[in-house]
């Protein structure tokens, strides 16, 4: 899995601060958890490798922890992606003494996906039920937000559960928050959900970034970098390690996608 880290060492204390050029996406995530707090909700982050969509969900998932909601995390993982149901138990895998609110049926077949048991006829349904009974159940004692990185690396039949849940928030207290990388095959882009597209930052952030990441670098290599970059967060703080003969090898090269995939 890729994880979108802003840089190892300007903040790991809070997420929030160290975003750079984030406020509007912020303050989004922020109504929308508001929101979801009490008539529940479901949010879609999408956008390029690198752009920082893991950033804003751990800044999402700091704010809810902070507010005093329950939050469940789960993010898809490349080679994970064909063992079924492995997305799911990550998700739920904390869970297991809330189970017993479920009636059998249910109980049976959510056991049965996390590899506890056999599953009984019909269990996909049971098991989609099963998934939200639980939540909710969850949801009506504190607000529940839900965070899952990466769902285009999702198992089919965790993605299948996921999207379930996903459609069927409204009137309760859950939020579900996820991401997708732009341009990669899943069944969340056609399932509906309200969508914020997270943009490359504006040339003075990018810039800002940089500065307080490599204080060091001439202006002539900081230009390279920025305009290889082009705008994209992870590119900014990956590229002015990818050095031919001491200079930044950025003339030239693929578009910056290409490279943070062989930089990731």
């Amino acid at each position: 899995m890729t994880t979108i880290a802003w840089t190892d060492d300007i903040a790991r204390n809070s997420q929030r601060d160290s975003l750079i050029g984030r406020a509007d996406e912020l303050a989004l995530i922020d109504r929308f958890l508001d929101q979801a707090a009490h008539e529940g909700g479901a949010l879609l982050l999408s956008g390029e490798l690198g752009v920082g969509k893991t950033a804003l969900l751990d800044a999402a998932a700091e704010s809810a922890l902070a507010s005093g909601r329950q939050v469940l995390r789960a993010a898809g993982v490349e080679f994970e992606a064909e063992l079924p149901f492995s997305a799911l138990n990550q998700l739920l895998l904390s869970l297991a003494p809330e189970r017993a609110v479920l009636p059998e049926s249910q109980r049976a077949a959510l056991e049965a996906a996390l590899g506890a048991g056999e599953a009984p006829p019909h269990a996909r349904l049971f098991l989609c039920n099963a998934v939200l009974t639980l939540l909710q159940a969850i949801a009506d004692r504190r607000p529940l937000v839900v965070i899952v990185d990466d769902v285009h690396w999702l198992d089919r039949s965790s993605s299948q559960v996921v999207a379930f849940l996903a459609r069927r928030l409204a009137a309760t207290r859950m939020a579900f928050l996820a991401a997708l990388r732009t341009g990669e095959d899943g069944m969340f882009e056609s399932v509906g959900l309200d969508k914020l597209e997270v943009r490359p930052l504006a040339a003075a952030d990018a810039e800002l970034l940089l500065n307080m990441r490599y204080p060091q670098l001439t202006g002539r290599v900081r230009r390279g970098v920025l305009a290889a970059a082009e705008g994209n967060p992870l590119a900014v703080l990956e590229l002015p390690q990818a050095r031919v003969g001491g200079a930044i090898s950025v003339r030239g090269a693929q578009p910056h996608s290409c490279r943070l995939q062989t930089l990731s």
